[in-house]
């Protein structure tokens, strides 16, 4: 037993490796596991369940693959060092998806579409089309454009982009110029008075939003609501989700800025007959949601199905809309005695049937172009009649 202990001694580098594996995996086993990980937005793998055709069939070996990394020990801190030696080692202006901007803003990686991006992008242009066909003078179409449109000059030399500028173009013109709210001009002139875009997160800001419900209102011919910098709270220590893709270690965190309105909200269930049944109402703010990583869905409790907003103006107004509108809707309580929200992820009826049966007069659609670009869920939008 000396003589074998002697001999170890002779490779102390070899014994400490062996040493190291040992102590991590039993520190791996221990380490407590978690269903979501804040850092990255996301649900993380759990401990698959065993069978013996799917060992054979090669599906629980790959399930436990992506369970292991998963939850690795510290795989926060190893995502942190693998983004920094990217950025500093590398040098890399591309990471997770991500582009580093001139002034460390972060910008959504979109060089090109794929086949089925293209498909769905002319698909939902079409949606829109006949909506507005089918309401004439109701319907107005608000898509707006990325942050990499109007802050093109931040973005690193000769970045590839996709030409986003063009398919606006060809998607307004399509839906009809009338109907549509380009917001290019309005934030293009002001980008170097205000912050529109959030530097971590690809979400307008509130200030972008009141930008945004200011044109709307011009467009609608309504008095839009008076805000001044001092009327907003702001919580600080924001890292959005582009940050979650990049883990950029240059990142500084956001500012979330929100109107602390005392509008009631009330979530619905829809039934298949669009029967509403009371899921609970609250004021617009999910105030918990600041005290996480995703601060942004503070607003509006997040994507419902189907939500009512009891306004201090006159008529109703239906907003139709992806997250962008979050930070939009609560200043049209200036405007509208009755505001109805649908998230087409959480709907799956006819928009324009529910539309009709709950009386609203005028329909918003809002939407921002990567998520216009790749939503399977507009078909809710389908005219059948």
């Amino acid at each position: 037993m000396k003589e074998k202990f002697k001999e170890l001694k002779q490779y102390p580098l070899l014994v400490l490796f062996f040493l190291f594996i040992f102590c991590f995996m039993i520190a791996d086993g221990l380490w407590p596991k978690r269903a979501e990980s804040d850092l990255e937005r996301r649900d993380l793998a759990q401990f698959p369940k065993f069978s013996f055709s799917s060992l054979v069939k090669n599906e629980w070996t790959a399930k436990y693959g992506e369970y292991t990394k998963d939850q690795v020990i510290g795989r926060d801190s190893w995502l942190k060092a693998q983004s920094l030696c990217e950025s500093l080692l590398f040098r890399k202006e591309e990471i997770g998806g991500a582009m580093i901007g001139k002034n460390d803003a972060l910008f959504t990686k979109m060089f090109a579409l794929t086949p089925t991006e293209e498909k769905l992008l002319q698909k939902n242009t079409t949606l829109v089309q006949q909506f507005i066909e089918k309401f004439p003078g109701q319907v107005t179409f608000l898509l707006a454009p990325s942050s990499s449109v109007i802050n093109a000059e931040e973005l690193p030399a000769n970045t590839p982009m996709l030409d986003e500028n063009a398919r606006l173009d060809t998607i307004f013109s399509t839906v009809g110029e009338a109907n549509s709210l380009d917001l290019r001009e309005p934030f293009t002139a002001a980008k170097d008075d205000v912050q529109l875009y959030y530097d971590t997160d690809h979400h307008w800001t509130s200030y972008g939003a009141y930008l945004a419900y200011q044109q709307f209102c011009q467009m609608r011919g309504l008095t839009p609501m008076e805000v001044s910098e001092s009327d907003y709270t702001t919580v600080p220590g924001f890292y959005g989700t582009t940050y979650s893709k990049a883990l950029y270690w240059k990142s500084k965190p956001d500012t979330i800025a929100y109107l602390d309105l005392p509008n009631a909200m009330t979530i619905w269930n829809v039934s298949p007959t669009f029967e509403l049944t009371e899921n609970f109402t609250a004021t617009m703010y999910d105030k918990s949601k600041l005290e996480t990583g995703d601060k942004y869905a503070m607003f509006l409790y997040g994507n419902n199905g189907y939500s009512t907003i009891e306004g201090d103006g006159e008529g109703s107004i239906l907003v139709v809309k992806d997250s962008y509108a979050n930070s939009f809707i609560p200043y049209l309580t200036a405007n509208y005695a009755r505001i109805g929200v649908i998230d087409p992820r959480g709907f799956g009826l006819s928009v324009a049937d529910f539309a009709q049966q709950e009386g609203y007069d005028e329909v918003l659609l809002l939407f921002n172009f990567q998520s216009f670009k790749e939503s399977t869920f507009l078909s809710c939008l389908n005219i059948t009649n």
